[in-house]
């Protein structure tokens, strides 16, 4: 029970509240997620943000801090990113962003999130001027993953991650590089 395992983990960082970020199509994972925080005595919030880049904007982000000053989150309160790089990037910028930096725990549901968006402490949104222009370094309490979400994802998102995979493997791990090439059909057959 993924929710209950955030919720454990987010109930070690004794908060008052937990604002939960996530997309549409992740609203059943929002809303198990805050029934179980209920039960730990912790308040919850559901934060939900437009999908992929339309919700990486200063826009969403100041819809998000608005709802944060309403009620009153503070320093010892949680905020939760569930979702795609994107709703990653958003939670953890909102996150470093308000009150000069609060807690967060990533839940990435993509497998590129998984390797790349969710781990590395870099959040941010999007600019007219270009993508990731607005942003912070600010790493996560924690990064939860449920493998079983890559099961729902379209090949081609499947395959986005697996680039980022295969990049990993190239710069830094003969041995991890190889262990792909080798079992790479399998892998990208599982998602087809």
């Amino acid at each position: 029970d993924l929710a209950g395992v955030i919720t454990d983990f987010a109930a070690e960082l004794h908060p008052t509240q937990i604002a939960i970020i996530t997309q549409p199509a992740l609203a059943h994972y929002a809303t198990a997620l805050a029934e179980a925080a209920k039960t730990r005595g912790i308040t919850p919030t559901i934060m939900e943000i437009p999908d992929a880049e339309s919700g990486k904007t200063l826009a969403v982000a100041e819809n998000c801090w608005n709802e944060l000053g309403e009620k009153a989150f503070g320093r010892r309160d949680v905020v939760i990113g569930i979702g795609g790089g994107a709703a990653t990037d958003l939670a953890g910028f909102v996150a470093a962003s308000w009150m000069r930096g609060v807690r967060v725990i990533q839940v990435p549901t993509t497998l590129l999130a998984m390797v790349d968006a969710a781990v590395g402490g870099k959040t941010g949104v999007n600019h007219p001027q270009g993508k990731n222009l607005i942003g912070a370094f600010h790493q996560p309490q924690a990064v939860l993953i449920d493998t079983a979400t890559l099961a729902s994802l379209p090949p081609r998102e499947f395959a986005a991650g697996m680039a980022e995979v295969i990049k990993y493997g190239a710069l830094g791990d003969a041995e991890f590089f190889a262990w792909l090439e080798e079992n790479m059909a399998d892998l990208m057959a599982q998602h087809q």
